[in-house]
């Protein structure tokens, strides 16, 4: 339920193509008004002044419906939403598949969406997006504008396209409302045709709103163990999840947190450079020419400080990053684990001797991404039986968690952004004992969790829970122990 006072937050928020349809932009522009969602046959509106009845009665003109006006959370980043909403340019490709493209990535943008999906169908296309972590349809089209579509992305990201029988791959770079969109094009064929996925890698705001390590939802105590690990002049911290669980995002974070000083020469080695980061030598694999190892190898000679790895991949990549960390380097990067202790042996099992692993490796980290509620409209109760009994709260009679609802707001999901749960291991004397004895990942994660009482990604999640930052459902999903509910 959307509440005549609620304070909106508008990072948070996605405003309905209904409510934007019903201000024409230059009166939106002009009036200073964002309208984002109508309910109960009321047209809700921001402004950066929500005392102005003059402001109330012109917009009650134009839309003729009651209007309500809402006070935002930062006033003065109302204007800044309007432009994005409704964007000050002129196209010539108003009315082409290019320009039903830009329409797209728009709105993407607008919804927070990490990928864009292209689904031929028998008859129709599908074009979904991937919000906050989850599959939503945005739009049906005819299968022939579905085909004109992929056609334009691929001219425009030069991929051959006369070719529809094999997957190609790409890079696309679009001007959308003002700036510059890089997205990674992947195509497929199906059996209903080609199907094509558009991962946005940058906007205008990705810098802003991933800009510090404090921003990704570490509680205090791993943000500090992150932060005393990244002080290590050599050494390697390994980072693991599934896809899609924020892992790039960390790496992206701990970079910019170490290039602050000026002081330390920092290299990248990615497939793809995903965001291109100022004061630091990116450099992209291209698997023809140039592969993991090779650009590995190369890059010693440079006389980095710090290297990133995009994903370790095999043995040899392994083998040597775990050395380039014992000459003096500290290396980040990810492999492939389920949790933390996996990790460990993870490394081992690609043939990295045991004395290498424990002389190098300084922490490892696993982690997920959960939901977040809709700040305008969830509610907390108490927990049911089932969450009870998994979260350990049956003897918790006062306990509330969030329960999500839904309202136009967040686009009747309950959802609104992501923050990450995480699972660290420094690497200490005792784990390295136990490495060298061969231990079993049971024994290793009885002493890191039960005698050291390290967090696990389920516990990190309960703490989030308590404090409203996510819901048990979302930790259940997450940690492969409940579905979606």
């Amino acid at each position: 339920m959307l509440s005549d006072d609620a304070v909106i937050d508008l990072s948070r928020v996605v405003a309905t193509r209904e409510s934007l349809k019903m201000i024409p932009a230059a009166q939106a522009r002009r009036l200073g008004v964002l309208p984002i969602a109508v309910n109960d046959e009321k047209l809700y509106v921001v402004t950066a002044d929500d005392d102005d009845y003059l402001l109330l009665t012109q917009i009650e003109n134009i839309v003729g419906i009651p209007v309500v006006i809402l006070k935002s959370k930062s006033p003065d980043s109302v204007a800044g939403y309007i432009k994005k909403y409704y964007p000050e340019y002129a196209t010539d490709i108003a009315g082409t598949p290019l320009g039903l493209l830009e329409e797209i990535v728009l709105r993407a943008m607008l919804y927070r969406s990490s990928d864009i999906h292209f689904d031929p169908e028998h008859e129709s296309g599908i074009i979904r997006f991937r919000i906050d972590g989850l599959m939503q349809v945005d739009q049906t089209i005819t299968i022939d504008g579905m085909n004109e579509l992929i056609s334009a992305v691929k001219v425009s990201s030069g991929l051959n396209i006369a070719e529809h029988r094999i997957p190609q791959d790409g890079q696309i770079s679009l001007w959308v409302a003002g700036a510059e969109v890089s997205m990674r094009v992947a195509t497929i064929p199906t059996i209903y045709g080609e199907k094509m996925t558009l991962r946005i890698l940058t906007t205008d705001n990705t810098l802003a709103e991933l800009a510090e390590l404090n921003m990704l939802g570490m509680n205090e105590n791993h943000l500090q163990t992150l932060l005393e690990t990244l002080d290590n002049a050599n050494g390697v911290i390994l980072l693991s999840g599934p896809t899609g669980s924020g892992k790039t995002t960390t790496l992206y974070a701990a970079l910019r947190h170490l290039k602050k000083s000026g002081t330390l020469h920092i290299l990248s080695i990615e497939d793809p450079v995903e965001i291109p980061l100022n004061g630091i030598n990116q450099v992209r694999i291209d698997s023809d020419r140039v592969d993991f190892n090779r650009a590995l190898r190369s890059t010693l000679r440079h006389d980095p400080d710090v290297i990133m790895i995009g994903e370790i991949r095999d043995a040899e990549t392994a083998d040597i990053a775990i050395k380039s960390s014992l000459t003096g380097h500290l290396v980040l990067s990810t492999l492939h684990a389920n949790d933390s202790v996996g990790v460990v042996t993870r490394l081992l099992n690609l043939g990295v001797a045991t004395e290498l692993v424990n002389s190098a490796l300084r922490l490892v980290i696993a982690q997920r991404l959960v939901r977040s509620p809709c700040p305008h409209c969830v509610t907390y109760e108490p927990p049911n039986d089932i969450d009870r009994e998994f979260f350990g709260w049956i003897n918790d009679e006062n306990i509330k968690t969030p329960k999500t609802v839904g309202c136009p707001l967040c686009n009747y999901s309950g959802y609104a952004g992501r923050l990450g749960l995480y699972e660290m291991i420094k690497i200490d004397r005792k784990v390295r004992e136990l490495i060298r004895n061969n231990a079993n990942e049971d024994a290793i994660s009885n002493y890191v969790f039960n005698e050291c009482n390290l967090q696990t990604l389920k516990i990190d999640g309960i703490e989030k829970i308590k404090k409203g930052l996510t819901t048990p459902a979302e930790v259940r999903r997450v940690t492969f122990l409940g579905s979606v509910r």
